[in-house]
């Protein structure tokens, strides 16, 4: 029959006796054996347009000479809580900014916070800077952050507002460059930084697999997507033009989600507005850096982007992992080729760990704070950390625990909190 065995006439080589399952098995395994090469030319080809970025974009900032009579001014958004080893330099470095025109708007949760005594030091310390304090949040929004900071988001002076978290460490270059991609445009909403770790704060091997883990997995794909002008962003660290924010419903609105930085970004691109990368990555300073610490905050931040883009999340993320993409990879090229799968995996590893490299030197613009053999250790440690984190986060996917608190996700990242103290920020 049709679906039985091929007839006779299709051949004499063999091919005659072979069932159709055979052949039914064979296009699923060729078409099982495509995606792994196609998107593994498509991580080299992300490999290649992040180079490009980092060489004609990063650390090359735009300047503000011919406009430095009528320079905008600037609201700094500060959320704070608590004090760690780095938080005085911080702070300090927002102090100290030499620009003509910028407030600093500090924002506590608790008025028994030690950080209060850390602010009014340095107030009496540089009484020039126009800087206040805002203490207790604004009742009704869920996201603690942004709970946080909204009073000082309501009450900014000026259009633009740079929201620098309590890790960020300022410089005066960075806020020109900032302020520099803002005003080249009108249609530019958000200019934003790439998440990633200054030198001095990286000891330990935690802090190594952190400033690993922003530098390269993360690097590639958000210098590369932001380089094609896809949406991505993350609001660590970067200056929104507060008229065009509030168009869209302010920053109060988005206190809903978690991930008020991925959905108010999403808004603003709708609305026809552009986000601009940096030519600085974020100066992070992480005091207290530890794998679980690590590895709770991936977990986090996985099941937030499971809650907003389940099918990117699930199916193409652990796609541009190196380890499951190479495994698959290997397999296809054994299948399609007959390559031997074991020496494909080693020219692949080996292949990604010099590109992740490079990448990360790259990035820093100037000598690494680790050996090699280091940032080999720290490569593998973030790699099978990652697995931890798909696991755990697949195990509870709903629920998000963030500084002493739990949140309920809904599909689509609206947030709801199962118990509501104060809570650390992101």
């Amino acid at each position: 029959g049709m679906f039985g065995t091929w007839s006779a006439g299709a051949g004499s080589s063999g091919a005659a006796d072979t069932p159709v399952n055979d052949l039914v098995l064979a296009y699923i395994l060729f078409s099982l054996a495509i995606p792994p090469l196609v998107m593994w030319i498509y991580q080299m080809v992300f490999f290649g347009i992040a180079w490009y970025t980092c060489r004609y974009h990063l650390h090359r900032p735009k300047s503000l000479a011919d406009m430095s009579g009528s320079l905008p001014g600037v609201s700094i958004v500060k959320p704070l809580m608590g004090i760690d080893t780095f938080l005085e330099g911080n702070l300090e470095s927002h102090f100290t900014l030499q620009y003509p025109k910028y407030e600093l708007l500090l924002c506590v949760q608790d008025e028994q916070d030690p950080v209060i005594g850390l602010v009014n030091n340095l107030r009496e310390r540089f009484p020039n800077v126009d800087c206040r304090l805002f203490i207790g949040g604004k009742d009704g929004i869920v996201n603690p952050m942004v709970h946080n900071m909204v009073p000082a988001y309501e009450n900014a002076k000026h259009d633009l507002v740079w929201v620098s978290t309590s890790r960020i460490r300022a410089s005066t270059p960075i806020l020109m460059d900032l302020v520099a991609r803002a005003v080249q445009d009108p249609t530019v909403a958000i200019v934003h930084q790439l998440p990633f770790m200054r030198n001095d704060s990286v000891h330990g091997m935690a802090a190594i697999v952190e400033k690993v883990a922003f530098g390269c997995n993360l690097g590639k794909q958000y210098l590369s997507l932001s380089q094609l002008g896809t949406h991505i962003f993350t609001g660590m660290s970067y200056l929104v033009r507060k008229p065009y924010l509030d168009k869209v419903g302010g920053l109060a609105y988005y206190g809903r989600y978690l991930a008020e930085d991925f959905c108010l970004s999403r808004d603003l691109l709708i609305s026809g507005y552009q986000l601009v990368l940096s030519a600085f990555p974020a100066e992070q300073m992480v005091a207290t850096a530890s794998l679980p610490s690590y590895k709770d905050r991936m977990v986090r931040w996985w099941r937030l982007r499971l809650s907003m883009m389940p099918v990117v999340t699930l199916v193409l993320e652990p796609l541009t992992e190196s380890l499951l993409l190479g495994a698959y990879t290997s397999w296809a090229v054994y299948y399609l080729f007959d390559v031997n799968p074991y020496y494909a995996m080693l020219v692949h590893l080996a292949v990604w760990i010099v590109l992740d490299y490079a990448q990360l030197k790259r990035i820093q613009n100037g000598p690494l704070p680790f050996s090699f053999p280091a940032f080999l250790a720290a490569w593998w440690l973030r790699e099978l950390l990652n697995w931890i984190v798909y696991a755990q986060g697949l195990a509870n996917p709903r629920r998000v625990f963030w500084g002493r608190s739990t949140y309920k996700l809904q599909h689509g990242g609206l947030t709801t909190a199962v118990t509501s103290k104060p809570s650390v920020p992101m």
